[in-house]
């Protein structure tokens, strides 16, 4: 089972209305396990790793980076190990990251540094994970599940816009465009639209005869923008900024400055009719995600209003969904996705009493209030519950209900057996 992607592919309509667009959507990638796009990533070369036969870690990156293979590699009880350097920025990590261990790797100068990290790994047993890799048929194919995702919803998008450091993205993008058409998944190619710094763009155009490594990474850069037929959007800082705020005020969502550049590139182009895909690599929607099980003060018959409420119009009694809640208050989990402090979802999990003959934990209840299609609250409610569970978890699903049954599916969700009940 996965537990990065499936991220929310959020209409942004009140965007539409503010460009007079028809058609916006805004692929929330923070709403992967540590918030960004990284994480699809982190979990395939963590597997990997781990079906390699590998149990230590060497990781080689930014903080950013750092976080995100942490997190899978704890999922994955795997040993994580980070280079000190005597820098800033390697402190700063240190202080982050304190439990996982350190080790003191001598770089010479005149050597390349990732070459140097790699030999050290080898020597001592241990899988290298660098943000600078070279394997980038693994980067490839975990960010292509964001264009098969896209694909599986939009039958017929007219353009995707995301944005570049090394090219990587756009490549995979652009691979899983062309598959998806040979497939018929959808009816036309995108347009692929990049936002890139305007330093970056500046400097395609220098001969860099002083910055030989520089130089190579603009050149492939360049090249993959060439053969993707990607068409390059040159950011300035200030735009960043803006886009932040603006679609902070029209759609409650939240960037940082850093990641705007799909959605700055966005904003400073004219459009053609049709729908328009922009992937935020830390883009998340303003939604609580609380567990209130626990909570000593907690209303039950509250509860129950709520989720019945949520419900509808598959709601069960009120019998049957205060037994559940009671349950859940002393076994289970109960959480409440929120929005400006007011509720937006519910999930009912109840503890199953077993271990090995069914799953541990039953999904209950699970209800989102209207309007809020797309937004991503069910999808970051069973995240939450997956992760809470350990993914020990099964669910019942309503025959004629099959949009719940679609997203439980892409939710990694399998049907195994029909549940039948004696009615005498």
């Amino acid at each position: 089972m996965h537990l990065s992607g499936q991220t929310p592919l959020f209409r942004a309509k009140n965007l539409e209305k503010y460009l007079g667009i028809e058609s916006i959507y805004l692929k929330l990638e923070g709403a992967n396990p540590t918030g960004h796009k990284n994480d699809r990533i982190a979990e395939a070369l963590c597997k990997y790793a781990k079906t390699k036969g590998y149990e230590k870690l060497l990781i080689h990156g930014s903080e950013r980076y750092y976080k995100s293979i942490i997190y899978f590699a704890d999922y994955l009880e795997l040993e994580c190990y980070g280079q000190v350097i005597k820098s800033d920025l390697n402190i700063s990590k240190k202080k982050q990251f304190q439990n996982i261990n350190w080790i003191d790797i001598k770089i010479k100068k005149n050597e390349d540094e990732v070459t140097q990290i790699e030999n050290y790994a080898k020597e001592n047993g241990m899988f290298l994970l660098s943000e600078w890799e070279k394997k980038p048929f693994i980067r490839s194919l975990a960010i292509q599940s964001i264009m098969e995702e896209i694909s599986q919803k939009l039958k017929s998008p007219t353009s995707v816009w995301s944005q570049a450091k090394g090219g990587y993205t756009v490549m995979s993008l652009y691979h899983q465009i062309m598959r998806s058409w040979i497939d018929e998944d959808i009816d036309t190619m995108p347009e692929l639209h990049c936002g890139v710094s305007k330093l970056v763009v500046d400097k395609m155009s220098d001969t860099l005869q002083n910055q030989p490594k520089f130089k190579e990474i603009l050149e492939g850069m360049q090249s993959i923008m060439a053969n993707t037929e990607t068409i390059i959007h040159s950011i300035e800082e200030e735009k960043l900024t803006e886009a932040v705020k603006l679609i902070k005020k029209l759609e409650n969502v939240t960037i940082s400055k850093n990641e705007a550049y799909s959605l700055a590139a966005f904003l400073a182009s004219e459009h053609k009719e049709g729908t328009h895909v922009i992937l935020l690599n830390d883009g998340r929607s303003d939604i609580e995600i609380k567990e209130i099980s626990k909570l000593p003060d907690i209303d039950m018959d509250e509860i129950v209003k709520c989720t019945r409420e949520l419900l509808q119009p598959y709601h069960d009694s009120y019998e049957e969904t205060i037994d559940a809640v009671k349950k859940a208050v002393k076994l289970g989990y109960i959480f409440t996705a929120k929005r400006n402090n007011k509720i937006e979802g519910i999930c009912i999990i109840v503890h199953m009493g077993f271990e090995d003959f069914i799953p541990t934990y039953h999904l209950a209840y699970i209800g989102v209030k209207s309007g809020n299609a797309g937004r991503g609250v069910a999808t970051s409610l069973i995240n939450e519950a997956v992760d809470k569970t350990g993914g020990k978890m099964s669910l019942h699903v309503d025959i004629p209900n099959k949009r719940a049954k679609k997203l439980y599916e892409k939710m990694g969700f399998v049907h195994c057996y029909d549940r039948m009940l004696y009615k005498g």
